[in-house]
């Protein structure tokens, strides 16, 4: 009998919502999406850009390491032929500070000296990645002094007009 009084009572009453509820419209929601959306967007649109700079900061810190080795030898040097690294083997060349003149160098990935090539043409040898071209002036109105400018440039396998070039100049004296 106690069973069934039970299910005879009905379910006391919800409170009705007032107004002090506090939610979210649709319209809120929807403006909040769009917000972060755009903001997503526009970072996911600043990756390349982002990645790219990353790339060429690389390139421009490999090509400065490079230019401060050739000079590092250049300088250790003495007299007015000073030799300079060609390739891991230890082999150089000669770099005349007597006269004007330009030298060719080939680089590795890691900087270190490959070969030394004739010209600034493509390089299709795969370990290559920048080329240096060394530079030597004369013509600086001081007796034994030269100008050496050391240009490196990259990819090497690329026409030299679709290159990156990073120029570096010190002055030397004989």
């Amino acid at each position: 009998a106690g069973d069934e009084l039970s299910l005879m009572t009905p379910p006391a009453p919800q409170p009705t919502p007032s107004r002090s509820v506090k939610a979210f419209s649709l319209i809120e929601v929807l403006v909040a999406i769009g917000i972060v959306s755009f903001a997503v967007v526009a970072i996911v649109g600043m990756l390349p850009i982002a990645l790219n700079t990353a790339r060429d900061s690389m390139l421009e810190t490999d090509a400065a390491v490079i230019a401060q080795r050739v000079f590092a030898e250049l300088q250790a040097g003495t007299g007015t032929n000073r030799p300079v690294s060609i390739n891991v083997n230890g082999d150089t060349m000669e770099v005349d500070l007597s006269s004007d003149g330009t030298n060719f160098l080939a680089f590795g990935d890691a900087c270190e000296a490959r070969s030394s090539p004739t010209s600034e043409a493509p390089i299709t040898d795969t370990e290559v990645s920048f080329l240096g071209a060394v530079s030597v002036s004369t013509n600086t109105g001081i007796f034994h002094l030269s100008r050496v400018e050391v240009s490196i440039t990259s990819p090497a396998s690329a026409p030299a007009s679709s290159r990156t070039t990073n120029t570096f100049m010190t002055l030397m004296g004989y």
